[in-house]
């Protein structure tokens, strides 16, 4: 009797090791508290889905074994290119970036099952500068060099700056026929180094920045849209559902559907403008992506 008992402990605790097991290993570049929240968070949103998977955090400085998941994801664009350099991605094991930008996936693409963009569609926040300033109005983006991936609009004028013979004299241009400058996500053009000037400029021609993200909002950007932690939870997790459940097909990596609206008011005053509510801006932009 006190045998059977024993085995019926061990199978009991066997199974309990079994149902605890993780099947999806979120990579971060470190286990912060932050990086931490966001997979409870995640775990959390799978819970009443179809495929309600425990989320193992895992350091990517660390030993890892990833062959036993059924899913890897990448916090962030760090951890996977880390993992493509040192060849620890393991095959025939799907892979969903998060917070990876879109010229990220264009280089990691084929390593990459599904990817969430870091940043907002460029004609997001172009749909923000007219619920601001109207629909009439003619807006500007700089870029770097290559102006084809943007999208193509009667209202929206691109300034590459390898035209000009400096990135201030391309901004002035621009300033002069536009009636906010569009910020278009690229870390480079729109570094610590450059954003300082690019905003000084901007404000002495009484023209605001929208976006590139929420990051400028406290630097000095009038407005834009963006994506939080728990915007980025429930894509996620519609990505994950899709992809490991009775579907078995990972959506194609794209921007994310669910974002908010977000406002410097202070920089609002100071032009003289009477902004709108950001919920009702929002609710009215993911409308029109939905009809479009």
């Amino acid at each position: 009797m006190e045998a059977v008992i024993r085995t019926c402990w061990a199978l009991l605790l066997y199974c309990s090791m079994i149902a605890a097991h993780a099947d999806i290993a979120m990579i971060a570049p470190s286990t912060t508290a932050q990086a931490q929240k966001f997979a409870q968070m995640l775990e959390a949103s799978l819970k009443d889905t179809p495929v309600p998977e425990k989320v193992d955090l895992l350091d990517l400085n660390t030993e890892l074994d990833l062959k036993k998941y059924r899913l890897i994801i990448s916090l962030s664009g760090s951890p996977l290119r880390q993992l493509i350099a040192d060849d620890r991605l393991p095959e025939g094991i799907p892979v969903v970036a998060s917070y990876l930008s879109k010229a990220e996936h264009r280089q990691y693409k084929s390593y990459v099952t599904s990817a969430v963009y870091s940043e907002a569609p460029l004609q997001r926040q172009l749909a923000l500068a007219e619920a601001i300033f109207g629909e009439n109005e003619v807006f500007g983006a700089l870029v770097a060099n290559d102006a084809s991936a943007l999208v193509s609009a009667d209202n929206l004028r691109v300034y590459p700056i390898a035209e000009y013979d400096s990135l201030n004299h391309a901004l002035v241009e621009l300033l002069g026929s536009s009636k906010a400058l569009i910020g278009v996500y690229d870390p480079e053009l729109y570094s610590a180094e450059n954003i300082k000037s690019i905003l000084i400029t901007s404000y002495r021609h009484n023209r605001p920045l929208i976006g590139p993200t929420q990051a400028y909002l406290k630097a000095g950007a009038l407005a834009s849209t963006y994506s939080a932690p728990e915007d980025v939870v429930k894509r996620l997790s519609e990505v994950v559902t899709s992809g490991l459940g009775e579907q078995g097909r990972f959506p194609a990596s794209d921007y994310n559907p669910y974002f908010s609206v977000g406002f410097n008011r202070q920089v609002g005053r100071s032009l003289n403008l009477l902004l709108p509510d950001p919920v009702e801006v929002a609710r009215r932009l993911r409308s029109q992506e939905v009809i479009q």
